[in-house]
């Protein structure tokens, strides 16, 4: 390596990450990657305090050019010494789905003469918002405003650019209003539905690209996190006490309309709003749902297949009642963990959003190289 390699300075580490799309094309991808520094520096035989503030993350080609010096990212501790943590960062703009991403993790030891890097706020929170009768967190995103009851612990709006709310949640009305909700997993208790109180949440960490949220149940028998990126969500089931379902019980486009709004499954198979069916959706385990009155879509994914009964039906004219692991009131799922994602297409045609679900919740390739050190004259 030769000092002019270098490509920050004021920084004496850096570490190479190399991503891959997978095979699948990405979107303004975050990346996910668990990082031990005091470790890394330990297996050099560093001495001294990594500083999380340090860090800093640049794209480069395969042979070293400079693609982007101010790469989005986050690090969100999971250590008291902040050593040990998950780094976040974006694959900026579309990436083929045969391509490899170069990316240089920069970084330093406490008392270094870095300056510490601004990143622009993507997600951001505002808690203690009163949203339908609720405490509520507020989650601003590029696509999406979210309202969470933080007693609920279910998303009681989701809003989206043009001001639709998707859910429209209210504190009753039944299918008009207080049966909204997504995920509302938990039947008939009703934890993890909105406008209920047998839950606390909390903001688990927080940054500019991805905001993470944790509840429980009262009785300690439910928990759960959602993780809120710039165009997704993605809800992780830690614990469950019995079989439960995914609902989405909402309002496309803002009001459902059975004539003209839509649901379309993985296998292209598309139905009118006013159509009910049941029966396992296959691998991908996807659906979305458009509507009349706009170009976008919601999409629903449950990341893990089965082959339980999925079903769908409209209430009294008034919502959507789609459920994962659903048939009447029979809940099927039982897995744990269980992963499921929830986010906005702009566009409704099916290559489209086929293409931006993906996107959204298969897995990159990671990998990491060894630790560097800045060569003499790289300062």
């Amino acid at each position: 390596m030769q000092a002019g390699d270098w490509r920050d300075a004021s920084r004496r580490f850096r570490l190479p990450v190399r991503v891959s799309a997978a095979g699948y094309e990405r979107y303004d991808k975050p990346v996910e990657v668990e990082l031990d520094f005091g470790r890394l520096l330990g297996d050099l035989g560093i001495e001294g305090t990594f500083a999380g503030d340090s860090i800093r993350v640049i794209e480069v080609g395969e042979q070293g050019t400079i693609m982007d010096e101010n790469v989005a990212f986050q690090f969100d501790a999971h250590t008291e010494g902040g050593d040990r943590g998950t780094l976040v960062f974006t694959l900026k703009g579309v990436t083929p789905k045969d391509a490899v991403r170069f990316f240089q993790v920069y970084f330093d030891l406490a008392g270094g003469t870095y300056a510490r890097v601004s990143i622009p706020v993507q997600v951001a929170l505002t808690d203690g918002v009163q949203h339908e009768a609720q405490e509520s967190f507020q989650i601003v995103t590029p696509n999406a405003t979210y309202y969470y009851h933080k007693l609920g612990a279910g998303f009681a709006s989701m809003v989206d650019a043009d001001g639709n709310d998707w859910i429209s949640h209210h504190p009753s009305g039944g299918s008009a209003g207080n049966y909204r909700g997504i995920p509302n997993v938990v039947h008939p208790e009703g934890h993890f539905h909105p406008g209920n109180r047998g839950c606390k949440s909390q903001i688990v960490s927080q940054g500019p690209i991805k905001l993470k949220i944790f509840s429980r149940s009262d009785d300690h028998k439910w928990a759960c996190t959602w993780e809120i990126y710039p165009h997704y969500a993605t809800l992780t089931l830690l614990k469950v006490d019995h079989p439960y379902w995914f609902l989405y019980e909402g309002t496309p486009g803002g009001k459902l309309d059975e004539e003209n709004d839509y649901c379309v499954r993985s296998t292209g198979e598309r139905t009118p709003a006013g159509q009910s069916w049941e029966g396992d959706i296959p691998e991908p385990e996807w659906l979305y749902f458009g509507a009349g009155n706009t170009d976008r879509v919601l999409y629903l994914i449950h990341h893990e297949d089965d082959e339980q009964i999925d079903s769908y039906w409209p209430m009294e004219g008034n919502m959507t009642v789609f459920g994962f692991g659903r048939k009447g009131l029979v809940k099927y799922m039982e897995q744990v963990p269980a992963h499921f994602t929830i986010g906005f297409a702009e566009k409704g045609a099916f290559e489209v959003a086929a293409w931006a679900i993906a996107s959204a919740y298969r897995s990159c390739g990671v990998r990491t190289g060894g630790v560097e050190v800045r060569p003499a004259g790289g300062a």
